[in-house]
Order: structure tokens, then C-alpha cells, then sequence
């Protein structure tokens, strides 16, 4: 019998806790956790049983030499942490956005090329079973040649403290451009867009893209809901034949993160990177979220993705 995995987690806030209770429910070891905080992973270790914590991924990697981590720490933060697992050959399962900026992601993709380990990029709703179907039943023809995909992600305005730092093109919206890059299979073109609201930050995001096999995504994602109130993501897929459509609770895939964990897992005892979720859709993903970053700054000029 082949002994359990050793995993670290990079970031213990309340997502990285996360991470751990999906790998407390596999038979896996953690072996360490790190967080900039040191008394917040001393805290989170000793709640989860585990017997090692660090205040840097660096050390945590060093130290423990896991068979992989999971990056669970602020989009800022990714590239270095990323970077450091792979130059000691240590496969990442890396939280979106992958990073806040294309440079960033070439960066982590030269570094990938180089490594013997890989880079899954933790797009948890590839493994959300609904949206699964969904995908599967536009790529059986369902709705007949793909014309559209709007989407609309609203959450509370809390975001816009809890989240300051990154827009929300690359916190939220960054779900729905890689489903439209899933379900499409499509190389997105051209994106417009608009925001609106907020003090500093936009509460408001509208995006629009054209992508290469003449599909148009409309793109919505906002951070106005007051206090716990809560409105159904909604996917809709227009096609020559038809359309479907989506609408679920922001909770009712919460096993879509135990079916990620399983598959980097699975990927890491394979010893290959995931054929569900890549590093370069990935990165297309933060190329189409900076052209409507762009766009929506210079007030709804049109941008090419990539330029």
C-alpha cells in the first residue's frame, strides 16, 4: 500500500480552511501550513491536527518537502509563492485569479515549462456537477451552433472591503470568463466594458467579448447585495437551436472543492498536469479579465484580448 500524499497550504484564511477540510476528508497527510499571519497558521494547525506552521510558503516547502500545495493565499501574493513551489519541483493547486496580471502569468508559465511539477488552476467550477452538464449538453449540440453566454455573479458589498485590492473582473467575473471559455471552447477576440459604483473600487462590472467562433459573452459581476442577501448566479447559452440556462445558489456546489481537491491529487499521483483545467486557459482567462479592466477604465473603448 502506498503511503498517503503530504500536502502543505499555502494561506489559511477562511478559503484555506477550506482547502484543509477537503483534504481532512482524503486520505492525505498535511504536513505543514503557512500563512503571513504566524499566529493565524499556528491557530488554523492546531485546530486541523496538523503538526508544522510557518509564516512563508518558502519555508513551509523546505521544511516539509510536500508532495504538493495548495496557493490559497491574496491574488498579489500567487506569483511568488507559485514560483518558489516550483523551483523545488512541487506540483500547486493555485487559487483564481492565478495571478492579477498577464506578465505574472507568463512568468508562472515559464517557470511551469521549466519545472518537473505543474500548476492546476483551482477553477472549482469546472467540478461543479451542474455546470459539468450544462457544458456537456452545448457540446452534444443541445442548443445547436453557439451563439451567446450571458452570466450574472452579484455579491455583497462587503467585497468591496473584504476584497480592495483586486477588481472585480479578476475576483468574480474571472469564474464566469472561464466557463464561457469551457463551454465555448472558444478563443475570445475583442472585450468592452463599463463599471460603475463604489469608492475606489467598481461595484459594478458589465463585460462584453467576441470571441473566434462569432459567439458574443455578456459578462455581468456586481458587489451591491446588502448584508447577507443573496441572488442566484445565472448562466445562460444561446445557440442557432435553442437555449439553456442555470440558476443556482453561490453555495449549492459546495462538493465541487472535493472534487478538485480529488482530481490534483489524482494528478500529482499521475505525476501530469489536469486535462480538465490548464494553466494556459488560465491564463487566457487573465488576458480577457485585463482587456475589460482596461476597457471599463477608458470608459467602454474596445480592446483586444491579449494586445
Amino acid at each position: 500500500m502506498s503511503a498517503p500524499l503530504r500536502i502543505g497550504v499555502i494561506g489559511v484564511g477562511s478559503f484555506g480552511e477550506r482547502h484543509l477540510s477537503a483534504y481532512a476528508r482524503r486520505e492525505v497527510e498535511v504536513v505543514g501550513v503557512a500563512d503571513r499571519d504566524r499566529e493565524r497558521a499556528r491557530a488554523v494547525a492546531e485546530r486541523f491536527g496538523v503538526d508544522r506552521w510557518f509564516a512563508d510558503g518558502e519555508e513551509l516547502i523546505r521544511a516539509c518537502r510536500p508532495d504538493g500545495v495548495s496557493v490559497v493565499t491574496p491574488g498579489r501574493h500567487h506569483l511568488e509563492q507559485t514560483l518558489t513551489a516550483l523551483s523545488h519541483g512541487c506540483p500547486v493547486l493555485l487559487e483564481k485569479p492565478v495571478a492579477t496580471s498577464s506578465a505574472e502569468v507568463e512568468a508562472i508559465e515559464a517557470a511551469a515549462a521549466d519545472s518537473s511539477a505543474f500548476v492546476m488552476p483551482a477553477h472549482i467550477l469546472r467540478f461543479a456537477a451542474p455546470y459539468a452538464s450544462l457544458r456537456a449538453r452545448v457540446r452534444e449540440g443541445a442548443v445547436g451552433r453557439l451563439l451567446g453566454i450571458h452570466s450574472s455573479r452579484d455579491r455583497t458589498r462587503d467585497h468591496l472591503q473584504l476584497d480592495s485590492d483586486i477588481h472585480p473582473a479578476l475576483m468574480t467575473l474571472i469564474h464566469d470568463i472561464d466557463l464561457a471559455l469551457w463551454i465555448s471552447g472558444a478563443r475570445a477576440l475583442r472585450a468592452s466594458a463599463y463599471e460603475r459604483g463604489g469608492d475606489g473600487a467598481p461595484a459594478l462590472v458589465w463585460g462584453h467579448v467576441e470571441a473566434d467562433d462569432g459567439s458574443l459573452w455578456s459578462l455581468r459581476t456586481s458587489w451591491l447585495l446588502p448584508g447577507q442577501a443573496c441572488v442566484a448566479d445565472r448562466l445562460e447559452v444561446y445557440g442557432s437551436d435553442g437555449a439553456v440556462t442555470l440558476d443556482l445558489h453561490p453555495d449549492a456546489h459546495a462538493d465541487a472543492l472535493d472534487a478538485e481537491i480529488s482530481h490534483f491529487c489524482s494528478c500529482i499521483q499521475r505525476r501530469t498536469a489536469s486535462d480538465i483545467v490548464t494553466l494556459a486557459e488560465a491564463a487566457d482567462g487573465v488576458r480577457i479579465a485585463e482587456a475589460i479592466i482596461s476597457s471599463a477604465a477608458a470608459g467602454g473603448t474596445q480592446f483586444d484580448v491579449g494586445a
